[in-house]
């Protein structure tokens, strides 16, 4: 028990010694925290402004039965036709990789290049324009650039830059400069889709220093995110419902050859009773009658690839619509300012306390 009431009273000389330390030197922590507020004031005023735009998607399962082919598959097989093979339902994309998507190069350039209008500058042009050509950094940014940037600045200026396509042909690949790459970088992190797990509602927000901007990008990505999964989902049902129709033409043609046929022995035999003649004329009405029971099977198959299709053919139903923002997002200077004010008290008072420690 002594030992213990020793420590405590040890712990609170401690604290005691560590609030006159920080009381003698108030001046240094209120030196050392103005010139961190001043510099919080700083960043927090001209940082660029910043606007999110946001929407929400619900989407709808597409469980449909897969129609029943019946005997239409024997019938199909009579003409060489396999139609069991197109009775399979499209692909399964998960929603977890709808994020993939968006940030795949080829989406995101799509989606910068798209031209959109800048209303804080009455201006059309695209997302990559703005940010190579138009957009100005922060002061920070300045900072950085001219500070542990220099030396790519130095290299750039000596060695120069690639050339996007050196050869002006059109290639299988992409390729872009360096400063280009940290665009198209940059833009990804302005962008953020997310799933959730239990109730699948797809969420999308945008970031942007204009606020009509934010929401024609917000906009963008929810018609071509909901474009690239219908396509992903439908695409083995339009290349089914593309066969089937295909196939029935080729079906009709041959039913109606045989149609003209039998019209044409059946007249030349009408006053005919000879056994050959009436051979020839059951033949070709074999040929029709399996010719029509083909034409008319793949009829129907024609009618069930459309339903098909509807039934695979995802259905995005959109929850919070996208709005232009009125409010910034960014920068928060509250925020800022408190977290300038923290940091400058607990560096003065860390500095403190390692010269008290040196002196003992």
């Amino acid at each position: 028990m002594t030992e213990e009431k020793k420590m405590v009273q040890e712990d609170e000389i401690d604290l005691v010694e560590l609030a006159k330390t920080i009381w003698a030197g108030r001046k240094f922590i209120g030196k050392v925290t103005g010139i961190f507020i001043v510099f919080g004031l700083v960043v927090a005023f001209t940082s660029p402004v910043e606007y999110e735009a946001s929407t929400k998607l619900m989407p709808e399962a597409t469980e449909g039965a897969t129609p029943s082919l019946g005997g239409l598959g024997g019938l199909a097989g009579l003409a060489g036709i396999d139609i069991s093979s197109m009775s399979g339902g499209g692909g399964v994309l998960s929603p977890q990789l709808y994020p993939e998507i968006v940030n795949s190069l080829p989406f995101i350039l799509d989606v910068m290049n798209d031209t959109i209008y800048f209303e804080s500058l009455d201006l059309r042009t695209t997302s990559f324009d703005y940010f190579e050509n138009i957009a100005k950094p922060s002061m920070l940014g300045y900072v950085m650039k001219y500070s542990i940037g220099l030396p790519g600045l130095i290299k750039k200026s000596i060695v120069g830059d690639e050339r996007v396509n050196p050869s002006g042909e059109q290639q299988e690949f992409y390729r872009l400069t360096k400063d280009q790459w940290k665009i198209v970088e940059k833009f990804k992190e302005r962008i953020a889709l997310s799933i959730d797990d239990e109730t699948g509602l797809i969420s999308i927000k945008v970031e942007m220093p204009d606020a009509y901007a934010a929401a024609q990008i917000t906009k963008k990505i929810e018609r071509e995110v909901t474009k690239a999964v219908i396509k992903y989902k439908t695409d083995k049902a339009k290349e089914n419902l593309s066969f089937v129709i295909e196939t029935f033409e080729e079906a009709k043609a041959e039913f109606e050859a045989v149609q003209v046929r039998l019209a044409r022995a059946m007249d030349r035999n009408m006053n005919v009773s000879s056994a050959t003649a009436q051979i020839q004329l059951r033949r070709i009405e074999n040929e029709y009658n399996v010719a029509f029971e083909v034409y008319k099977g793949l009829a129907s198959q024609v009618e069930q690839a459309k339903i098909k299709l509807k039934e695979d053919t995802p259905v995005f139903t959109v929850l919070e619509p996208v709005r232009v923002p009125e409010d910034k997002s960014k920068p928060n200077r509250i925020i800022v300012l408190c977290l300038a004010m923290v940091a400058g008290i607990v560096l003065s008072i860390t500095i403190i306390s390692l010269r008290n420690i040196r002196i003992v």
